[in-house]
């Protein structure tokens, strides 16, 4: 389809805009939704390992190479959930300012499809006048000429 319009061009640009930012924003929210569950992941591992350490500390205890070796896993697994936790947050900027966007680009589409609405009314009215102009004139010219006769 040709558009000679730019009023309907605009409208189309605006439209296209809002299904790219739409696929992007679903992008955006699946990558937040892998890495919030990444984390939570990570979080229910890190906790099991306190509590397996716990349990075999006070149950039959544990040698001190053995502890401090298990102890440095569970530190290093808590600095890689804080780094999860920073992925995530990030992920969750990256939506909010993904649907930011979104929300323009439709607020945007709105405001062609309004003012295109609005043409196309005045359009209408421009062409039904102008119809009711003509019926007027046949009306007129009929009448004229029954007259004559």
């Amino acid at each position: 389809m040709a558009i000679t319009n730019p009023m309907d061009f605009l409208r189309e640009l605006a439209e296209q805009t809002l299904t790219d930012t739409t696929a992007e924003l679903g992008k955006v929210q699946q990558a937040y939704t892998l890495a919030a569950r990444q984390l939570g992941q990570l979080e229910s591992f890190e906790l099991e390992y306190q509590q397996q350490l716990r349990a075999t500390v006070s149950g039959k205890g544990i040698p001190v190479a053995d502890l401090l070796n298990r102890q440095s896993f569970i530190d290093s697994l808590g600095n890689v959930v804080k780094q999860q936790a920073n992925k995530v947050q990030k992920c969750q900027n990256t939506v909010n300012e993904t649907l930011l966007t979104w929300r323009h680009d439709k607020q945007r589409l709105n405001a062609f499809e309004t003012l295109k609405s609005r043409a196309d009314d005045v359009r209408m009215l421009k062409e039904n006048r102008q119809e009711q102009k003509l019926m007027d004139e046949f009306a007129q010219r009929a009448c004229m000429g029954r007259e004559i006769l």
